[in-house]
């Protein structure tokens, strides 16, 4: 972790690209009451540029292209020398990873400094395990390396391969490009013609050798478009996450949230019951540990109706919507995050109980004496960017 803040308080700088999202903005909250100073590096119209736990809000006016997002970056770490960096979404944790990846190249960075760099990389973990991270294949790949529950499947590059896999298989699959999130990139597929039309169009988003040139020529290539393609057996259960916090692989605090209602059929939940389970919190352990993870992770699951069973489906290196909520039930992770890079003793946090939560704003219209509504009461700024996302 950086050494140069003298502040006496943890700093955390935490950056988004995607403006449509709602749990990063929650995030702030949590971490400053855990003592950390936070500041954020977003689009001014990102919801997390609203809340008032910020210190201070550093414009990103482009992401597309490398050196400039560096630049940005690097303007941001020198004002407010953070221990740790926090990535909220998929796009900034595939664009960190890219920075990471070049300063190890002949050249480096442009405008990093070195020391900037060790706190990348003290806060996204080992660079020969970022595509396990957050690349589905790969994470499937080491879930069943290290013994964790995953679905059957084969990663494939052709249609015929497609098939051949869903014939082994067994109808429904789903299609799933490795790269992805909220639902994108997920098809659900009942018969042959529906996988086959998926897959020729998810082959159809491969750039082409002279766009991959112009992407490499204009500093944009660090997007992962041409990532593997998954056909995945369909899982009969009940989808359900674990939220974490961990430091170098291991993990400090964890709690459970099991889907009540989500907002699309494949995208994020609206509603979750909030909660302790053993088994996908030992998974996450596991899975923690084998990735070295550092700072705030999510797991996603399908609890198994027939026998119970936790299976793995990907990683989210980064907070996820309900990493916010582990308080109400006696798992602080920012407490937890805070209490370890003090140097504190690491207590064993366990949910002390269990909680319905709609979570603000998609989840309003579902509260009720049993299902907390999620409000952030005391932001009002917040409280409005949100709702504008509803």
């Amino acid at each position: 972790m950086s050494q140069r803040n003298t502040t006496g308080r943890p700093s955390i700088l935490m950056i988004s690209f995607e403006v449509e999202r709602c749990g990063p903005s929650r995030l702030p909250r949590a971490l400053v009451k855990a003592g950390f100073r936070v500041y954020a590096l977003c689009r001014p119209d990102d919801p997390l540029a609203a809340t008032r736990f910020l210190e201070r809000v550093f414009p990103l006016d482009a992401v597309t292209a490398l050196h400039r997002f560096e630049r940005s970056l690097a303007r941001a770490m020198d004002a407010c020398l953070p221990d740790l960096v926090v990535a909220c979404d998929e796009r900034a944790v595939a664009c960190l990873q890219a920075l990471v990846r070049r300063a190890e190249r002949a050249g480096g960075c442009r405008r990093l400094a070195s020391r900037q760099i060790r706190t990348l990389i003290a806060s996204l973990g080992h660079p020969d395990r970022f595509d396990a991270m957050l690349m589905k294949s790969e994470t499937q790949v080491l879930a069943r390396r290290i013994g964790v529950a995953t679905p059957d499947g084969a990663t494939v590059g052709t249609v015929a391969a497609a098939l051949g896999a869903a014939d082994r298989l067994g109808w429904p699959v789903y299609l799933k490009q490795s790269f992805g999130w909220a639902g994108l990139g997920v098809v659900a597929c009942d018969d042959a013609e529906a996988l086959a039309a998926a897959m020729e169009r998810m082959l159809d988003q491969r750039p082409s050798s002279a766009r991959r040139l112009a992407r490499r020529l204009l500093d944009r290539d660090w997007y992962p478009v041409a990532t593997a393609v998954d056909v995945q057996a369909a899982v009969d259960g009940a989808p359900a996450m674990v939220a974490a916090v961990a430091i170098e692989g291991r993990m400090l605090a964890a709690f459970s949230g099991t889907v009540v209602r989500t907002l699309t059929p494949n995208g994020p939940s609206s509603v979750v019951e909030i909660t302790a389970h053993p088994a996908m919190e030992a998974a996450s352990r596991r899975m923690i540990a084998a990735l070295g993870i550092t700072g705030f992770v999510g797991f996603d699951f399908m609890i198994e109706c027939a026998t119970g069973r936790a299976i793995l489906l990907e990683c989210n290196p980064r907070p996820i919507q309900i990493s916010h909520l582990g308080d109400r039930i006696g798992v602080d992770l920012a407490e937890a995050l805070a209490g370890a890079l003090a140097g504190r003793p690491t207590r064993d946090l366990h949910a002390e109980q269990t909680m319905d939560v709609a979570l603000f704003p998609h989840g309003r219209g579902h509260a009720s004496n049993d299902v907390v509504l999620d409000v952030p009461s005391d932001d009002a700024r917040l409280i409005g960017a949100l709702l504008r996302l509803a």
